[in-house]
């Protein structure tokens, strides 16, 4: 399990929010999701493969 930066979580929660649509009011939601990939993440996935996972 790696430690993602700040600026990682950023980026990722900012894709993920941006293929949901840019939903107004789940900032934290996109946060902790973008968190959790990352975490998980073994720094060989490509983040765009799960931009899916917050929608389902």
């Amino acid at each position: 399990m790696s430690v993602p930066t700040i600026e990682q979580i950023r980026t990722r929660a900012h894709q993920l929010w941006e293929t949901a649509g840019r939903p107004a009011g789940h900032e934290d939601a996109f946060w902790y999701e973008a968190e959790r990939e990352l975490r998980q993440s073994d720094g060989t996935n490509n983040p765009e493969e799960k931009a899916d996972t917050f929608l389902e």
